[in-house]
């Protein structure tokens, strides 16, 4: 899906697998990939991962309309996952299993794939 968004003072040419469904008509959308990660695209930023095993990683908080964005997108790939704990993975250099509820260190893990996100072995 190709969407034109304003990001910042230039209109871009975004695309997104698909829009989210709490939030269809917003500057964001959802990338799926092979290995069975999802992501959050907010505008062109990859903001959210959450892996085939159910680890939540975030890249940043953003703006206020990225926030609404992380909020609708939670609602409907990790129901139950609230703002706080993306943030909470952002600041502190966490992912969050959203099955265990456990939280796990990035600064050991070793392969950043495609977005920046890394991969929690």
């Amino acid at each position: 899906m190709e969407r034109k968004v304003i990001d910042g003072m230039f209109e871009r040419t975004v695309y997104y697998d698909k829009p989210l469904k709490y939030c269809p008509y917003g500057s964001c959308g959802t990338i799926e990939r092979s290995n069975g990660n999802v992501y959050l695209k907010s505008y062109s930023t990859f903001v959210l991962c959450l892996t085939s095993e159910g680890w939540l990683q975030c890249s940043g908080i953003y703006s206020r309309t990225t926030i609404k964005h992380i909020g609708a997108w939670l609602k409907e790939y990790a129901p139950g996952v609230s703002y706080y704990i993306a943030k909470q993975c952002y600041t502190e250099g966490k992912a969050y299993n959203i099955h265990t509820g456990e939280f796990k260190d990035l600064e050991n893990i070793l392969n950043p794939d495609i977005y920046g996100f890394y991969s929690v072995a």
